[in-house]
């Protein structure tokens, strides 16, 4: 496979991830709703582990040619605090309960603390064997599940439940992963895969819904709604996971779409930026007017918005900000 095919196929699954991460937050504000439950357990059940994935897949191995850079996690610490305090502000700004804390979150900044960990913990094992610290890693995503403590501070739940991803991806390359999922017989596999997964989010939501609690990593098994909730039940979600991640890479087209690759290439600032959106859409009644105004078709023009929103959102003025952040940090570093 060319290197030209390679980073489509890259660009396009990025795509569709950083569209399944907005769309899951936009679904998940109306449980009410038969369908949206189904849409969220379907991207919940992908979407953050398959992304963390493939930073880990992307991620340049560190070598003597290629020291470890300190600038990367700081640069997703400044931005994960910068989030929190924007968040903060847009509360306030409508009258909504705000606190700020600095160790802990239970919103969407735990994502940039999370890769900000992933590199250091990656760089500091890189000397130990990799088989052993990915299976250890499991381990002990299993079993921070039984401590309640663990929960949201220092965001630890989901750093320990979702670091295999990023680490297992570390450990490949592009290569070997495309080569397994381009096969034949794994992609006739995947259909059947998506097919089933389609039909069971759907037709018994009401019986599965509450597995979504694991799907997010946060929350410990005594909070999850199922009973005896223990280790095997995130390994089971993690069998499900490995199994949906691999059908969608599989299916993935490797032709280059334009608007695919802008989204692609700037997934970091379609993040920072999109939950601020949808707060104030939320805050200021804008979606709920929405449901209320377009009848049956709530559903699709809500959705809709959500996919537009990801593409504008993709244009390079929104990166700005965050480039003059990172210009800012190489500047102090540059000065010390």
């Amino acid at each position: 496979m060319k290197q030209d095919q390679r980073i489509c196929i890259w660009d396009n699954l990025k795509c569709f991830l950083m569209l399944s991460v907005v769309l899951g937050h936009f679904v998940n504000q109306y449980p009410d709703s038969s369908f949206m439950r189904s849409m969220s357990i379907i991207i919940y059940s992908y979407h953050m582990p398959l992304f963390i994935f493939v930073a880990g897949l992307l991620q340049k191995k560190w070598t003597k040619e290629r020291p470890f850079r300190w600038d990367k996690p700081v640069y997703y610490i400044i931005l994960g605090y910068l989030l929190k305090i924007f968040i903060y502000m847009v509360k306030v700004a409508f009258g909504q309960e705000a606190v700020f804390s600095l160790f802990t979150d239970t919103g969407i900044p735990w994502y940039m603390f999370a890769m900000a960990a992933y590199m250091v913990i990656a760089w500091g094992i890189r000397k130990w064997n990799p088989k052993i610290c990915l299976v250890v890693s499991v381990v002990l995503a299993l079993l921070a599940g039984y401590v309640v403590e663990i929960g949201s501070f220092l965001y630890l739940s989901r750093i320990l439940v979702f670091f295999p991803f990023y680490y297992a991806g570390y450990l490949l390359d592009s290569e070997t992963v495309l080569a397994f999922t381009r096969q034949k017989w794994v992609r006739a596999a995947s259909v059947f895969v998506i097919l089933v997964g389609l039909f069971v989010s759907f037709y018994w939501i009401d019986d599965i819904f509450s597995i979504i609690r694991m799907f997010t990593g946060r929350n410990a098994y005594a909070l999850i709604r199922i009973p005896g909730c223990g280790w095997q039940h995130r390994l089971l979600c993690y069998a499900v996971t490995v199994v949906v991640s691999v059908a969608l890479i599989s299916l993935m087209p490797d032709k280059r779409l334009a608007p695919a690759e802008a989204v692609g290439k700037n997934t970091l600032q379609i993040y920072f930026w999109h939950r601020l959106v949808l707060y104030i859409m939320m805050f200021s009644g804008f979606s709920d007017a929405i449901r209320q105004n377009c009848g049956m078709f709530w559903i699709p023009v809500y959705l809709l918005i959500a996919v537009l929103l990801t593409f504008v959102l993709s244009l390079r003025c929104f990166g700005w900000p965050l480039q003059k952040v990172k210009e800012l940090q190489m500047c102090i570093k540059n000065a010390m």
